[in-house]
C-alpha cells in the first residue's frame, strides 16, 4: 500500500457518506480506501473515453463523411426554425407595445 502523506476534507451530501460506509462495510475496507478505488475508476474510465472534438474535427469528419441529412432536409428544417423565430420576434413585439 502506498504511503499515504496528504489529508484532504471534503464536504458530501449524507448519502453519498452512507454509500461509502456501506461499500467500505461490503469491501472490508477503509472509507479512505472506498474513496481512493472510486477516483481510480472514474479516472480510468474517463481516459478511455475518446477526447471530445475540436470545431476543426467536427467540419473535417462531415467533408469526409458527408452531412446526416439532405440539404432538401437541412432547407426545411431552416424554414422552420426561421418561422419559430419570427412567431417569437412578433410575440414579444406584441407584449412590449401592451407593456407601454
Amino acid at each position: 500500500m502506498a504511503l499515504m502523506t496528504v489529508r484532504a476534507t471534503y464536504s458530501l451530501d449524507a448519502e453519498t457518506t452512507k454509500t461509502i460506509g456501506a461499500l467500505a462495510k461490503r469491501w472490508q475496507i477503509s472509507q479512505a480506501e472506498v474513496v481512493r478505488r472510486s477516483v481510480k475508476l472514474a479516472a480510468e474510465q474517463v481516459a478511455a473515453e475518446p477526447a471530445p472534438m475540436t470545431p476543426a474535427d467536427v467540419i473535417a469528419h462531415y467533408r469526409q463523411h458527408g452531412l446526416p441529412r439532405s440539404w432538401t432536409e437541412m432547407k426545411k428544417i431552416i424554414a422552420a426554425q426561421r418561422r419559430e423565430r419570427h412567431e417569437d420576434d412578433v410575440e414579444r413585439l406584441s407584449r412590449t407595445t401592451k407593456e407601454t
